[in-house]
This record gives structure tokens, sequence and C-alpha cells, in this order.
């Protein structure tokens, strides 16, 4: 998923090889916050995503994305997007893929950027989440993007807010995008 994500947001373009993110000449710091539980489902705890949103404001990111989302509201998480948000991180995060009115944490936050999914038809994609806290969209479906695989690095194609957001992350990342306040 991180792969993905990162991928669409900032592979290098113009080199023959495989897909080019939407800025080329972006630095990306992976932080992994999560783990993997044994049935193979991503797992977060609010203490370790919090603590990764502040290392990545601490070590000069410029744009944070956080491609994951709960329906539950934590304080630790709000106040370290805050935190971000003061020293002029901009944060981006996915909608939900729940289908619903009403977005997912941290999505739903006044410090960030929420983005649902759009089909290459411009139609909002049926698992996409959605309502008035929705700050913008951008294509989730059939993404295709670097994949990490046993094989090595691959290539894949998949759906979700998670890869919506990352093409608003690449976006935001150019030099020339200037973050205002949410309203």
């Amino acid at each position: 998923h991180g792969t993905h994500v990162s991928g669409i947001a900032g592979a290098v373009g113009n080199n023959a090889i495989g897909i080019s993110g939407v800025c080329w000449n972006v630095a990306i710091l992976p932080v992994r916050a999560g783990f993997r539980t044994l049935d193979n489902q991503g797992y977060l705890q609010d203490d370790d995503v919090s603590a990764a949103i502040i290392y990545a404001a601490d070590n000069g990111c410029n744009v944070i994305n956080m491609s994951w989302g709960d329906p539950n509201y934590s304080a630790i998480i709000a106040d370290a997007c805050e935190y971000a948000y003061s020293k002029g991180v901009i944060l981006v995060a996915s909608a939900g893929n729940d289908g619903v009115q009403g977005l997912s944490f941290p999505a739903k936050l006044s410090t960030v950027i929420s983005v649902g999914s759009v089909s290459n038809a411009k139609q909002r994609s049926t698992f996409s989440s959605y309502g008035v806290d929705l700050d913008l969209v951008a294509l989730g479906e059939n993404v295709l993007s670097t994949y990490k695989l046993d094989q090595g690095e691959q290539y894949f194609r998949l759906d979700g807010t998670s890869m919506s957001a990352a093409f608003v992350s690449g976006a935001a990342a150019q030099k020339d995008i200037i973050p205002s306040e949410k309203t």
C-alpha cells in the first residue's frame, strides 16, 4: 500500500521505466507507523501514528500523506496534525472507502485536506466516502502504480481514496502550490 501510494505521488518520470508520479523530483520519507495482523490486515495505533506525524514534521516534510483512516476521532492524532499544520506542513488524507456520507479521521479534521475518489468518467466512486467536509476529489479507481511483491518491484492496479490522496499529495509537493486555510 505505501509503495503504491508513494509511486503515485512521486515516481520518477521521463525515464522509460514503469510509471510516472505526479511530482518527479520529490524526496519521500517513508515512515511506517503500522503493522500487519496474522490475517494480513493493516493495523494502526493512535500513539504510533501521532509519533510518525510529529517525526515527519520535525524532519523537514512539507507534505504528509495520510492514506488511512478511522471512523473514530482521536485527540492525540488531532493534536499531532495541529502540530504539523502549525509548522506549515500540508496534511492530506483519504476520505474513506465506506461509500457513505461522512468522512473518516483524520480527513475530517480542519487542518487536513480531505480527498475522495472519482472514476475516469469523473463520477464519484461508489466506495468513496463523501460529505460537506470533503475538500477535493481525484482518480481513485484502477490506478496503476508501483507495488512491492516477493519477486521485487512490480506494478499493480488498486482502487481507493488512498490512491486519490496520493495524487493530491504529489500535486501539493510541487513548489508552486501554496496552502490556504481550510474553511
